[in-house]
């Protein structure tokens, strides 16, 4: 096994984009948490560190033309796999660093974001040190971190799985994915033969199936590394404290900023009477027994308490409805409780926000907020974006309109990855430089989007059931694959259809698609 300090570097990640690591979320998440974010109207600098693949990177690269973006990664796979991207992407604001930790060069300057996701709990204790004290000498004052990580108390009962996949294959030949493959199949051998480690954690029986779900290159790097750590939100901090001077800030996804959103109602007295942040976390963590976490920190942070505040430094969020036809009462089940939310307020939210983005400010002047407290309707917007009502972008968005006969995807990264991905198996996550972050299509939708733009809409579903049929991608009904032409063409014509007249005139608000 080739390693950098015992991380597995014979076989490459697997590509993928996650929403959490754009500015436009870390800023919000500040901003809920009353800490002024960095501004980025006339720019930013983003670092990533263990970028892997890039996807994440080059996709905000693409949506945010105005920041200027760097990632490092040990890996010589990954940084030439990430520089193609670039270039077929024709992205002039990335570059990319073939390093490890201890030899980051020191021309690379200060961030405003500093993101290090999938790194921490598969590194070790030097190598951990070594990125906290990158991002010490390379964060700029005011800002923000976000760090990824395993979290207990959710991998408790799950640790062993972790250590008898490694344990065996380690007693294998060859490369990590077939070593992988090997232990994985050992795992579901003592697992169906009852071994009583499974008949007293039945949850980690369930979650063997899970494994066989995944990429097995995903799961090397999830399992086969020689350290792999847990960790309790308390420790996080307290490293990001004695080695970095950071502070905890807030994490995401949004909603975990919100105890009764992630508690049951049984446990609310409890946070309502503990004034630690940090010990709030740990409480919350137990009650819902929380197995990975996205946490953000500051360097410095600056307060913003005050509404007033708030309006002065982050105005430039804009919130519209999720999608169509949510109606009151409004109900989300965010993993542990089932929260509702419903009233005068929130109706008349939906109402100003049905068919336009807007402001914070403007939605507090509005005709419709009027006589409501300014900081009831603050409140309320966030909620809103906690239980995914709202969406927040980091620009306006368009109404919905009608979609021209003719479109076109005018960033040549989305062009890129249509032309690299359809049908590849993964989802597609096309840039936005409206919202200023990525959008995920099935990997079949962006078939058809590559299709409609490449040649137009005569004859589309046939070009698309020629594409599928030799792409060697397998069309699925009921969890069995379709064999019958007629059938699989009558599918294909209604998958079109559907996204013709649901997909594509959202593509159209977000700007990923215009008029040809």
């Amino acid at each position: 096994m080739d390693s950098a300090e015992g991380y597995v570097t014979d076989v490459s990640y697997i590509a993928g984009f996650y929403p959490n690591m754009a500015p436009l979320a870390m800023r919000y998440v500040a901003a809920l948490n009353k800490v002024t974010p960095p501004q980025v109207g006339k720019g930013f600098r983003y670092l990533e560190l263990g970028c892997g693949l890039g996807r994440s990177l080059t996709t905000l690269a693409a949506a945010n033309p105005h920041g200027d973006f760097v990632g490092v990664d040990v890996n010589p796979l990954h940084t030439a796999a990430i520089e193609k991207d670039v270039a077929a992407g024709k992205l002039k604001n990335v570059r990319v660093v073939n390093a490890d930790f201890a030899h980051v060069p020191r021309d690379i300057g200060k961030f405003d974001f500093i993101t290090i996701h999938g790194v921490l709990s598969w590194v070790t204790a030097n190598v951990r040190e070594q990125v906290l004290q990158v991002a010490k000498k390379h964060i700029a004052p005011g800002g923000l971190l976000l760090v990824s990580y395993n979290a207990m108390p959710g991998w408790a009962h799950l640790q062993p799985i972790r250590a008898i996949l490694r344990q065996y294959a380690q007693l294998r030949q060859g490369a990590s994915p077939q070593r992988l493959r090997e232990a994985l199949a050992y795992l579901v051998f003592i697992r169906d033969k009852q071994a009583k480690y499974f008949e007293d954690n039945p949850r980690a029986a369930a979650y063997v199936d899970s494994l066989l779900q995944q990429d097995v290159n995903y799961l090397v790097h999830e399992y086969l590394h020689e350290d792999w750590k847990c960790f309790y939100v308390a420790e996080v901090a307290e490293m990001m404290s004695a080695s970095a001077n950071l502070g905890f800030v807030g994490s995401l996804p949004v909603f975990t900023n919100f105890w009764d959103l992630c508690v049951r109602p049984e446990f609310h007295e409890l946070f309502r009477t503990t004034s630690n942040r940090l010990v709030t976390e740990s409480h919350k963590d137990f009650c819902a027994n929380t197995a990975f976490r996205w946490d953000i920190y500051g360097n410095n942070p600056k307060p913003m308490v005050t509404l007033a505040e708030r309006l002065k430094e982050v105005d430039d969020f804009h919130y519209r409805v999720a999608r169509k036809g949510i109606t009151l009462p409004y109900q989300a089940n965010l993993g542990v409780v089932t929260s509702t939310v419903q009233g005068a307020l929130y109706q008349a939210l939906l109402g100003v926000l049905g068919d336009r983005s807007m402001r914070l400010s403007e939605i507090i002047a509005s005709d419709e907020m009027k006589g409501t407290p300014a900081e009831e309707v603050m409140r309320a917007v966030d909620a809103g974006v906690a239980m995914a009502m709202f969406d927040v972008t980091s620009g306006p968005v368009a109404t919905a309109t009608a979609v021209p006969a003719k479109v076109q995807v005018s960033n040549a990264f989305n062009r890129a990855l249509m032309a690299t991905e359809s049908l590849g198996g993964r989802a597609v996550s096309l840039a936005s430089e409206a919202t200023g972050t990525g959008h995920a299509l099935s990997d079949f939708d962006a078939a058809i989007l590559h299709e409609l733009v490449e040649r137009g809409r005569d004859g589309l579903a046939d070009r698309v059931e020629t594409r599928l049929s030799g792409s060697g991608r397998s069309l699925l009904q009921n969890g069995q694959p379709v064999v019958d032409a007629a059938a699989r063409k009558e599918i294909v014509a209604k998958a079109v259809d559907a996204f013709l007249t649901t997909t594509l005139p959202l593509l159209g608000q977000l700007g990923i698609v215009t008029q040809a």
